[in-house]
């Protein structure tokens, strides 16, 4: 008895292992500017989206829009040359008001991820 569980163990431990690069493959976000819940007195100039790896910009995409939900004409979103793991997006001269970033990236696995934040202009 002792046996089979000392087997059901090691299997369970060796499964683990070898999983756990595979359930960390997927980009995520590390950080942002402006950052999640951000009151700012001064209106942002760009989105700065950091994440845990390199993300693939022709399967990446950020959007703005205004608290009614209305998209805010942007370009297109651009990797840092100096860092592939982040993405940048300059928006225009924002006004007062609440504002939501929606984002989807592609890691180096292809796998897609998303999420959005949200912040306040006064």
């Amino acid at each position: 008895m002792r046996t089979v569980r000392n087997i059901f163990l090691a299997t369970s431990l060796s499964a683990a292992t070898l999983a756990a690069p595979f359930a960390l493959a997927h980009a995520s976000l590390k950080q942002s500017s402006p950052g999640t819940g951000a009151s700012l007195t001064v209106a942002p100039k760009e989105i700065v989206l950091t994440f845990n790896e390199k993300v693939e910009v022709a399967f990446s995409t950020i959007t703005l829009s205004d608290d009614e939900g209305k998209a805010i004409g942007t370009n297109k979103a651009k990797l840092d040359a100096a860092n592939p793991a982040v993405l940048r997006l300059e928006v225009p001269a924002l006004r007062a008001g609440a504002y939501t970033v929606t984002w989807a990236v592609a890691g180096h696995d292809g796998h897609r991820r998303k999420g959005d934040l949200k912040f306040t202009v006064q």
